[in-house]
C-alpha cells in the first residue's frame, strides 16, 4: 500500500503538515497535476477540508494521509435525471477524498459541512478506472468484486490531477485487496463497516433508514419518499406537484363520467373519451413521478442515512 510519503510530482518536495488537526499533503492537495499551485481549486478545497476536519480525525486510519478533496457525485440513474434534472444535483452536495490507501466518499450539507454519509475502497480492490469529461468530470471505477460505481460533476481542473493521482495509487496497490474488494459504507459515530441491507451498526448499533419506509413513505404521503431521504426541498415542491396532478386527474375522471363538466369546456359538445385520455395521462404521470421518488430514495438509504 502506498507510503504517505507517495511521489506524485517530481518536481515537489514532500510536505506532510496537520493545519486543520489531520495529516495532509500540501504539495499535493493545493497543486495542480503539473505540481503547480491550483489557485481557486486550492482556495475551495482548503475551505472544504477544514469544515471536515472534525470526521476526517477520525475516519483516517493510522499512516493514512489526506492527498485531495474535489467534488463529486454519485448521481441516480437516467430515469431519475431525466425527471429531476439539475435539482438533484444542487440538492445532494458531496466530495471524493483522495488518501494514500483509498478514495472516501462523503456526503455533505449546503454549508460544506459533513452530512454522516460515508464510503470507502481501497486502492488495491479497485480493477480499473476510466475519467472523461470537457467541462465537467466523469469517473468509473470498476472493482475487483465485479461491481462499479460512477461519479459525476467534476470539476474540469480537477480532471487531469485526479487520473494522475489514482494512475499512481492504483498501480503501487496492485495485489493488495481488501476482503471486501470493492467499496464499502462505513457507520458515522464508529466508522465500521456497514453491511448491506442490514440497517443497524453491527458494533455501535447505530440505527439508519431502511428501504421499506422509503416505500411507504413513497406511496401515502405526497413527496414522502424524498422527505424520508433527506432531501426536503424536493419534497416541498413533488408534494406540491403531486396533489395538483390528483386533484386534476380526479376532476378529468369525474368529467368522464359526466358528473361535471371542464369550465372552459362548458360550450362545447361532451367528448367523454378525450376526458378520460387527459385523466389517464395525468395519473400515469402522477405513478411515474412516485416510482421515480421511490427509486432515489431506496438508492440513497441503501448508502446508509442514520435515523437522527
Amino acid at each position: 500500500m502506498p507510503a504517505a510519503e507517495v511521489q506524485i510530482h517530481s518536481t515537489q518536495q514532500v510536505k506532510i503538515s496537520a493545519p486543520w488537526g489531520f495529516p495532509l499533503r500540501e504539495d499535493v492537495a493545493f497543486t495542480n497535476a503539473a505540481g503547480a499551485d491550483a489557485g481557486r481549486l486550492a482556495t475551495r478545497a482548503r475551505k472544504a477540508l477544514e469544515r471536515l476536519q472534525k470526521p476526517l480525525g477520525k475516519i483516517l486510519e493510522p499512516g493514512e494521509v489526506v492527498l485531495y478533496f474535489t467534488s463529486g457525485q454519485i448521481m441516480p440513474d437516467s430515469p431519475e435525471r431525466f425527471m429531476l434534472g439539475v435539482a438533484y444535483r444542487v440538492l445532494t452536495r458531496a466530495g471524493l477524498i483522495v488518501t494514500n490507501r483509498r478514495l472516501l466518499y462523503v456526503t455533505l450539507k449546503k454549508n460544506g459541512e459533513w452530512n454522516r454519509g460515508l464510503r470507502g475502497v481501497y486502492w488495491g480492490d479497485v480493477k480499473e478506472f476510466r475519467i472523461s469529461g470537457s467541462l465537467r468530470g466523469k469517473l468509473e471505477l470498476k472493482y475487483l468484486a465485479g461491481s462499479g460505481e460512477t461519479y459525476y460533476h467534476i470539476p474540469k481542473a480537477a480532471v487531469e490531477k485526479l487520473r494522475l493521482l489514482l494512475d499512481t495509487l492504483i498501480t503501487a496497490s496492485r495485489g493488495e485487496m481488501s476482503a471486501a474488494r470493492g467499496v464499502v459504507s462505513l457507520c458515522p459515530q464508529c466508522i465500521a463497516q456497514l453491511s448491506p441491507g442490514i440497517y443497524q451498526c453491527a458494533n455501535c448499533r447505530m440505527k439508519f433508514k431502511d428501504e421499506s419506509g422509503a416505500l411507504l413513505h413513497g406511496l401515502f404521503i405526497p413527496g414522502g419518499a424524498f422527505f424520508y431521504s433527506g432531501l426536503d426541498l424536493l419534497g416541498i415542491a413533488h408534494a406540491f406537484l403531486d396533489v395538483s396532478i390528483l386533484f386534476s386527474a380526479i376532476a378529468w375522471v369525474m368529467a368522464a363520467m359526466g358528473k361535471i363538466r371542464p369550465p372552459a369546456m362548458q360550450g362545447a359538445p361532451p367528448i367523454r373519451w378525450i376526458y378520460g385520455v387527459a385523466a389517464g395521462i395525468l395519473i400515469a404521470f402522477l405513478l411515474a413521478d412516485v416510482w421515480v421518488s421511490i427509486r432515489v430514495a431506496r438508492k440513497l438509504v441503501r448508502r446508509f442515512i442514520p435515523e437522527s
